[in-house]
C-alpha cells in the first residue's frame, strides 16, 4: 500500500514536469476552492491548529511527501549546493538548469498562507495565555521566512484578514515586523518560564519540535531572530547588531537543547521518499568536494555511498568497478539523456531496506542548534557582544555539530586542518569534472582579513545544517559562501548569465491570474525586473565588510 503512495506521487510529478511550464500544478491542491486570505473560525481544537503549522514547515500536512519535493527541493536544495537531481524532469528544461517551471514554483505561496498562516491566525484570534500566542508567532514566522526568501515580496501584514486581492508587503516590511514579533514572543514566553518554575511540559501536548519545553521554544525563537537580523546586516547594520546582541542576551540555542526537528509519528521524512523510493535526489558535488577536502567525518554520516540498493542502476547498467562504497555526488545543472547511472551515487543518510521510518526517526532539521554557535561567531567577527570570540564560538559550532554525528573523536584534529576543497571528479563523463572552488581550509587563523574568517564560518554553518536548504541558500545568496561550483548548463534564455547564480524565484502565474492588483504590489516594491536574476532586499553586494 505504501509504494502504491510512492507511485501516485512519481506519477503526479511527472504530470506537473510535462505541464508545469504553461499551466498551473495546484489542480489537485486541496485549498483550490479556499480563499487562501481568509480565516475559516470553527469548533477545531487549538492543538491542531498548532500541528498544522508544524508540519507544514516542511510542506508535509498531507504527508504526501511530493509537496516538499515541489516547494523547497527542487529549487532552494538545489541552489544551496547541498542536494542535485539525476532525473531529466520536463525534458531537462527544470528549475535545476535555471528554466523556471512555474507549476512548480506556484505552491510555496498558497502553501503557506493556507497552512502556517491560517492556523496560526486562527490562534492569535483566540483567548488563550500568552504563552501560547508566542509559539504560534514562532511559527509564522519561521514558516512565511521560507515563502518570503524565494520569492521577496509576499503578502504579509494584510493576509488573512479577508478579500480576493491582497497587497504584498515589501520584504524589508516583512522582516522587520519578524524581528519585531520574535522579540514579543520571546518576552512573552521569558515572563512565563519565570512565574511557572519547574516541568511544565504537559502544557505543550501539541509541541512536536521543540521537545515539550518552554525554554526551547524561547532559544528557538531568538535564535530564529539572530538568524533573520544577520541575514539583513549588509542593509541595515546597526538594526541587525541591535537584535542580535537582544538575541543573545535573552537566551539562544545551545548544546544542551535538542535540534529543532518535526518529530511526528504519523509522517515520513519527505526527504527519504523522494531520494529513496522515487531516485529523484541525491547529494550534490560541493558537498562531496568540501567535505572529501576537509576529511570531514561526518560526510560518512550525511550521505551513503555509491551502491546503497545494490549495484545495479535502474536502465540496467552496473556502478562502475571501484565506485562502490564510495562517495560521489551529482553536478548541479546537468542535462540527462534518461534517468539511469546518477540515481545511484550518494543519496543523505536514510534507511535503505524499504521500510517507511517515520520523521521521528530521520527528521529534517529546521534549525540545528550548532548554528546559534557560527551566527554568534560571525557577530563577534563584526564586533558585537556575543558572548565569545569569534574563533571560540566557530569551534564550538563544529565540536557541537561534531557531537550531533557522533564523530567528536576527529575533532580535535579537524579544526586544525589545513587542506582545501578537492577538485570534483565525475565517473561518467570527464566533461563535468571541476577543479576545487571553496578556496578556505578548516584552521581559525586570527590573522586572516575578516573576510576569509567569514568565509570559514558560513563554510562551517552550511555543513552543520545540511540538508536545510532554505537557509543554505540564503547563506549563499547573502555572503557568496561557500563557493559553489557553477551549473554545468544554464537555460535561463540569458536572464542569468553564465556562471552566475539564481537569485530567486519569480511570482507566479496562479497569483498573477488570482491576484494581479496584490502581485503589482509585490513587483512595485521589488527593486528590479520580476525574474530570477533580480536580488532580495537583503542580498545587495557582493562585499560582507
Amino acid at each position: 500500500m505504501k509504494l502504491n503512495i510512492f507511485k501516485k506521487g512519481v506519477m503526479l510529478l511527472a504530470t506537473i514536469a510535462v505541464a508545469g511550464s504553461f499551466t498551473g500544478c495546484t489542480d489537485n491542491f486541496e485549498g483550490i476552492n479556499t480563499d487562501p486570505y481568509g480565516i475559516e473560525i470553527g469548533d477545531i481544537p487549538l492543538s491542531t491548529y498548532f500541528q498544522e503549522a508544524q508540519q507544514s514547515i516542511y510542506y508535509n500536512q498531507s504527508n504526501g511527501n511530493w509537496e516538499y519535493q515541489l516547494i523547497q527541493n527542487l529549487n532552494a536544495d538545489l541552489y544551496s549546493g547541498y542536494l542535485a537531481i539525476p532525473t531529466p524532469f520536463n525534458g531537462n528544461n527544470n528549475n535545476s538548469l535555471y528554466y523556471m517551471v512555474d507549476g512548480w514554483n506556484s505552491w510555496t505561496l498558497n502553501y503557506m498562507l493556507l497552512h502556517v498562516m491560517k492556523p496560526t491566525e486562527n490562534i492569535l484570534n483566540s483567548t488563550e495565555a500568552a504563552n501560547y500566542l508566542a509559539i504560534a508567532k514562532v511559527l509564522r514566522v519561521a514558516g512565511m521566512l521560507k515563502a518570503t526568501d524565494l520569492y521577496g515580496p509576499v503578502p504579509y501584514s494584510k493576509a488573512m484578514k479577508g478579500g480576493l486581492a491582497v497587497d504584498y508587503d515589501s520584504q524589508e516590511e516583512i522582516y522587520k515586523a519578524f524581528l519585531s514579533e520574535l522579540e514579543t514572543a520571546a518576552a512573552e514566553l521569558t515572563t512565563f518560564i519565570s512565574n511557572n518554575p519547574g516541568d511544565q511540559s504537559g502544557r505543550l501536548g501539541f509541541d512536536l519540535m521543540c521537545g515539550k519545553q518552554h525554554t526551547t521554544w524561547l532559544h528557538y525563537a531568538n535564535t530564529l531572530r539572530m538568524r533573520i537580523a544577520m541575514r539583513m546586516v549588509k542593509v541595515e547594520p546597526a538594526l541587525a547588531k541591535q537584535h542580535c546582541e537582544a538575541a543573545y542576551a535573552s537566551g539562544v540555542l545551545a548544546d544542551a537543547d535538542p535540534n529543532i526537528e518535526v518529530k511526528d509519528e504519523t509522517m515520513r521524512n519527505p526527504l527519504l521518499v523522494i531520494a529513496r523510493d522515487y531516485n529523484d535526489c541525491g547529494i550534490s558535488a560541493n558537498v562531496e568536494s568540501i567535505l572529501k577536502g576537509y576529511n570531514d567525518p561526518r560526510l560518512a554520516k550525511m550521505a551513503l555511498p555509491v551502491g546503497w540498493k545494490g549495484d545495479i542502476t535502474p536502465n540496467g547498467s552496473t556502478v562502475p568497478a571501484g565506485l562502490t562504497g564510495e562517495i560521489h555526488g551529482i553536478r548541479n545543472g546537468l542535462a540527462f539523456a534518461s534517468k539511469g547511472e546518477y540515481t545511484k551515487f550518494s543519496i543523505p543518510a536514510v534507511a535503505t531496506d524499504g521500510n517507511d521510518p517515520k520523521s521521528s526517526d530521520y527528521p529534517l532539521p529546521i534549525m540545528k542548534h550548532a548554528e546559534a554557535y557560527f551566527l554568534r561567531a560571525e557577530g563577534a567577527l563584526r564586533g558585537w557582544n556575543m558572548g565569545g570570540t569569534a574563533k571560540a564560538l566557530y569551534e564550538e559550532g563544529i565540536r557541537v555539530s561534531f557531537a550531533d554525528y557522533g564523530v567528536s573523536a576527529d575533532y580535535a584534529n579537524y579544526i586544525m586542518g589545513t587542506t582545501m576543497a578537492a577538485d570534483y571528479v565525475d565517473p561518467y563523463d570527464a566533461v563535468n569534472n571541476i577543479a576545487a572552488h571553496n578556496d578556505v581550509d578548516v584552521k581559525y587563523n586570527t590573522a586572516d582579513s575578516n573576510e576569509k574568517n567569514l568565509q570559514r564560518i558560513i563554510t562551517q554553518r552550511w555543513i552543520a545544517n545540511f540538508p536545510e536548504g532554505s537557509d543554505g541558500w540564503a547563506m549563499f545568496r547573502r555572503t557568496g559562501y561557500p563557493k559553489l561550483f557553477p551549473n554545468v548548463e544554464n537555460r535561463s534564455g540569458g536572464i542569468i548569465p553564465n556562471g552566475e547564480f539564481i537569485k530567486r524565484l519569480p511570482f507566479c502565474i496562479d497569483e498573477i491570474n488570482n491576484n494581479a492588483a496584490g502581485v503589482a504590489s509585490g513587483v512595485a516594491v521589488l527593486g528590479g525586473t520580476d525574474n530570477m536574476n533580480t536580488r532580495l532586499w537583503w542580498d545587495t553586494t557582493d562585499a560582507n565588510f
